[in-house]
C-alpha cells in the first residue's frame, strides 16, 4: 500500500519538524493546561480543589492531587448514567467508549465530547 503513495517519505523533514514541535515542549505544556483550565474553570471537579479561577501551572499543582482512573469513576459515571452538568469539561459529553480493558483487566469508560471527536478522528 505505501508505495502506491503520490509523495515521498522524507525522514528528514519528518526528524525536522518532530524537533521543532518538541523544542519548548515545557511552554506548550503549561500553554495547553492554562486553556484547559480557562475553559473548564466552571466544572463541579475543578471547583472541588478550589482553584478559584487560576489558571497557571503552579497554582493547578498546588491544589490538584494526582489521581488515577479509580478516583474519576464516580463522575464517569454519572456521565455514562445521563448527567449532562458540567462534571469534567464544560462541554457537553457527546460519545462515551470502553477501553480496551489492558489495564488491570477491565475496561474503564472514556468519555468524549465533539472537539476531541473531531481530533481523534481526523488522525485516522
Amino acid at each position: 500500500m505505501l508505495e502506491n503513495m503520490d509523495t515521498k517519505f522524507d525522514t528528514e523533514e519528518v526528524i525536522e519538524e518532530f524537533e521543532m514541535l518538541t523544542k519548548d515542549a515545557q511552554r506548550v505544556q503549561k500553554e495547553t493546561l492554562q486553556k484547559i483550565l480557562e475553559e473548564n474553570g466552571s466544572t463541579e471537579y475543578l471547583k472541588k480543589w478550589g482553584l478559584n479561577g487560576r489558571t497557571n501551572h503552579e497554582s493547578f499543582k498546588a491544589f490538584f492531587p494526582l489521581v488515577t482512573n479509580k478516583e474519576l469513576e464516580p463522575y464517569i459515571q454519572r456521565m455514562v448514567d445521563g448527567d449532562t452538568s458540567p462534571i469534567l469539561t464544560r462541554k457537553p459529553i457527546t460519545t462515551i467508549s470502553l477501553s480496551s480493558g489492558t489495564t488491570q483487566g477491565k475496561s474503564k469508560f472514556v468519555p468524549f465530547n465533539n472537539e476531541l471527536m473531531e481530533i481523534h478522528y481526523a488522525d485516522i
